[in-house]
């Protein structure tokens, strides 16, 4: 390979598309010949450039480019956008699954058609960018890059002659076999070719502004400016490049929520970009009535290419980002009313991208999408959410005092309910899985009560509620189970204890022997049955579950009709066993009984424990 006789110096900030047609202008070499002459024919297929060569290039694709050019492979190597690889996360992605031949590019890189300045096209007064042109920037490939900063003015997004491009294309550069046109001259084909016609380019100039009424074209104001700068500097060293790699991504979801959910989100906006982000949204959609889930949930995650349009949305979601509370913002946006959050577009796009985003945003998310990340491949299982709490540590049935003054205060919803679900849902956050894998291990009987998604969320919208009420007081409780107030119970070990327990027997005449003598000839019975009833008391005080999830070993080993006798009284027994002013029996008994929970309690805890004995 030999060195071309006259090379070009990069222009500050230039790209490799950029570099390659100022090159082949001066030399009037096509950018194809150029590819061929570096060596990069692998690359190469049917003629098309690839975009994968403006992601990265090998150490000997570098240097290879940089003996024919006459520069060091570290210039040539800063063509690319590579050095944004680690704060950009679409650069990363696109480098490993392409963009190549036949593949397209993330929708969130504009490889092959960027937006440009016309005032940086048409150059400034040296001799090179005279004759040549100035240079197509980096930066206008990301689709965040909405503005020239420099020039205070709006990127534009097409060819001001034929209105393209309209579609993105995984070309590098199109045309790249055609060695006439002008760096800032418009490659894109026009008309069809025939026999006797070749297609030929538009060749419309891009570095010249078109004469229009001031008055009706918008410029980006101060503000916005300001906004620009700010997702500009996320590239620079000064940006941890995990928190820029983080904010993209949130930025990302965070615009696909407000695009999936349109117009719900448009408070977000400023009045003067609504127009144009409803007719983004509106294009994006098509006909979304006969399009299936998935092919809707990725156009809406593809950027607006008008700029204007890109600016506001990108705006308005980098304010959600910027909300105190980002889970209640985001639940007004999630739930569509109607629909199950699990089903809707954004939440198949969050998945997508729910291992690259931010912490915050991830604890604001995952608890209104009911996702969690699978772990160990495809068929792995869904990993906990926390890791501050231990599941042990959480009784079936919410303890009482947490309860008031965290849920009480949430109406239209049932105590029982809220108790129930709460204490399921933190053992979910903790150890993952389904909610049915969550009540199971809180020992909650799957043919009673089943825990679903979508019944929950029907649950609070017919009450009025907003889920994310309920997620945010949930928060708070495991927050303070991080650092609680008095030590933790293990509740699992008290459960494990008492699995299949009852009171034995001669402990239970013990107990009965201190009832206080009652006035009259009627003596309530004290048998089997009320042992049963009795030690189910004691496990609910115990482990602090609801009695229908209590062992009841003594009453399934009796006959059939005597199970069905025993099960009709169960509720009434129950009632006067928990009722504040019940008959003197039963409150005489539940003193006993509340003394001899608190110390199997205490034996259990302490690793003593008692008998688990039945009536054989």
């Amino acid at each position: 390979m030999h060195p071309l006789p006259r090379s070009l110096e990069p222009a500050s900030g230039e790209s490799l598309v950029s570099y390659l047609l100022r090159l082949g202008h001066r030399l009037s070499l096509p950018p194809l010949q150029l590819i061929r002459a570096a060596g990069w024919t692998d690359r190469v297929q049917a003629h098309h450039i690839p975009g994968s060569l403006l992601l990265n290039l090998t150490g000997p694709e570098a240097q290879g480019f940089a003996r024919l050019t006459r520069q060091t492979a570290e210039e040539v190597s800063a063509l690319t956008l590579a050095q944004w690889r680690d704060r950009y996360p679409p650069i990363a992605w696109s480098s490993v699954s392409g963009p190549g031949p036949g593949q397209r590019p993330d929708p969130w890189l504009f490889v092959g058609s960027p937006r440009y300045c016309p005032t940086c096209l048409a150059g400034d007064c040296t001799p090179a960018q005279r004759f040549h042109g100035g240079p197509w920037r980096k930066l206008w490939h990301l689709p965040f890059v909405f503005s020239c900063v420099e020039h205070q003015t709006y990127l534009e997004a097409s060819c001001p002659r034929c209105g393209q491009p309209r579609a993105i294309s995984g070309r590098l550069i199109e045309r790249a076999n055609d060695h006439t046109l002008h760096p800032a001259q418009c490659r894109w084909t026009i008309g069809t070719p025939t026999r006797k016609r070749k297609s030929r380019a538009c060749g419309g100039r891009l570095d010249q502004r078109v004469a229009t009424d001031p008055y009706r074209r918008p410029h980006p104001t101060p503000d916005i400016l300001r906004f620009q700068q700010s997702l500009l500097a996320r590239l620079e060293p000064l940006t941890p490049a995990s928190d820029a790699s983080e904010y993209f991504t949130d930025l990302r979801l965070a615009t696909a929520l407000i695009a999936t959910t349109w117009p719900v989100g448009q408070h977000l906006l400023d009045t003067t970009f609504a127009g144009h982000v409803a007719a983004y949204v509106h294009s994006a959609s098509g006909n979304s009535s006969t399009s299936n889930v998935l092919q809707h949930s990725r156009l809406r995650d593809v950027p607006p290419r008008d700029p204007i349009a890109c600016a506001g949305l990108l705006r308005a979601a980098h304010a959600l980002l910027e909300a105190d509370d980002l889970s209640e913002h985001l639940s007004h946006l999630v739930h569509t009313p109607g629909e199950r959050p699990t089903r809707t577009p954004w939440v198949r796009i969050y998945a997508r991208h729910e291992n690259s985003c931010s912490p915050r945003f991830r604890d604001a998310a995952e608890p209104l999408t009911r996702t969690y990340r699978k772990i160990g491949g495809p068929q792995g299982f869904r990993a906990p959410l926390r890791d501050d709490y231990r599941p042990e540590h959480i009784p079936a049935y919410l303890e009482l005092d947490w309860y008031e003054r965290y849920f009480a205060p949430i109406t239209g919803i049932a105590p029982k309910v809220l108790r129930r679900t709460a204490a399921v849902r933190l053992v979910q956050w903790a150890i993952g899985g389904p909610l049915d894998e969550a009540a199971a291990y809180l020992g909650i009987t799957p043919s009673l009560v089943r825990f679903r998604t979508n019944t929950d969320f029907k649950r609070w919208e017919r009450a009025g509620r907003s889920p994310a009420e309920f997620e945010r007081v949930l928060r708070e409780l495991g927050a303070e189970l991080r650092a609680p107030r008095r030590p933790l119970i293990d509740y699992q070990r008290r459960r494990e204890a008492l699995r299949d327990w009852a009171l034995p027997p001669d402990e239970w005449d013990a107990l009965v022997s201190e009832l206080p003598p009652l006035p009259g000839p009627i003596r309530p019975p004290v048998g089997d049955r009320k042992r049963q009833d009795a030690s189910v008391y004691i496990w609910v005080q115990v482990t602090q579950g609801e009695h229908l999830f209590a062992p009841r070993p003594i009453e399934a080993e009796q006959p059939r009709h005597v199970q069905r006798e025993w099960a009709l009284r169960r509720n009434t027994t129950w009632y006067n066993l928990v009722r504040p002013n019940t008959f003197r029996h039963y409150a005489d008994l539940r003193k006993l009984l509340a003394g001899y929970s608190q110390q199997l309690a205490r034996d259990i805890d302490s690793g003593t424990g008692r008998s688990s004995t039945v009536n054989e």
